[in-house]
């Protein structure tokens, strides 16, 4: 019975590759309307998304600048709540980084209706800066959880033997704490990129209609039906997150990361 692992796995690549194929393939269309089989295979299309078409580079720049704008905020919050956590574990800081992780447990449409009144009282809805403030209390949870995971595992004795060598605290930060976290800070921004980049809800709100990221223009896209454009928008979705998980599989701690026990190995 032991072919039935490799046949399952086998199965679940294909029904997992299957739409992503008909989606790659309907974005070669050479005309305005998605067909599949594509008629008059053309990559002209990407060339729209990417270079020519306006509407879909801007709204490409607004993704990638609320991305990486949002995952570096969420990562520079993240970093001195889990510190505190791990070097005091009061109650105090237990309950400040429930609270910083709570959006994340709310549903988005919850968190973006709130938003939206949030920054219409404060004069910035629709703005850019404010997407990206909230995307980054939406996932400033991923880099707080694996951040502290990365600091719970320091081994003890390295902080001990630094200390009887006499290095002050910024040392030890600098040479033992901060290079085993560098992968475990790397993973928390990746994930949170990725999520932003393909966060509709609570964007929908925030903006107001005032400017499109790639997820909006796909939703304001729709009323002229399905395009081969939107597919290369989905395309580029799958492939960033693609990149990223490999990325984080390959030189970070994916089986921590996943909450395996390594204690056992």
């Amino acid at each position: 019975m032991r072919w039935l692992g490799p046949v399952f796995m086998g199965l679940s690549a294909l029904m997992l590759s299957l739409p992503i194929l008909v989606v790659s393939a309907a974005a070669l269309n050479g005309g305005r309307t998605m067909f599949f089989p594509p008629r008059d295979p053309t990559l002209a299309r990407f060339g729209e998304f990417f270079l020519t078409e306006s509407v879909w580079t801007t709204a490409l720049w607004h993704s990638v600048l609320v991305a990486f704008g949002s995952a570096a905020l969420a990562v520079g919050l993240a970093w001195p709540l889990a510190y505190w956590l791990w070097a005091s574990g009061s109650k105090l800081s237990r309950a400040v980084a429930a609270l910083g992780s709570m959006p994340f447990a709310l549903p988005p449409i919850v968190f973006g209706v709130g938003l939206g009144f949030f920054w219409a009282f404060l004069g910035g809805l629709g703005t850019l800066w404010a997407g990206i403030v909230s995307h980054a209390a939406l996932f400033m949870a991923l880099p707080l959880v694996t951040i502290s995971i990365g600091l719970q595992g320091i081994d003890r004795a390295h902080l001990d033997a630094a200390a009887t060598m006499g290095a002050t605290e910024r040392v030890t930060f600098r040479t033992i704490i901060l290079p085993q976290t560098l992968p475990y800070t790397a993973s928390g921004f990746f994930f949170a990129l990725v999520l932003s980049f393909n966060e509709f809800i609570v964007m929908f709100f925030v903006s107001a209609s005032s400017y499109s990221t790639v997820t909006l223009q796909i939703f304001n896209s729709l009323r002229n039906g399905y395009t081969p454009t939107m597919a290369v928008a989905a395309i580029t979705f799958i492939t960033v997150s693609l990149l990223v998980f490999s990325a984080v599989a390959r030189w970070g701690d994916l089986p921590r990361l996943m909450g395996a026990d390594q204690s056992r190995n």
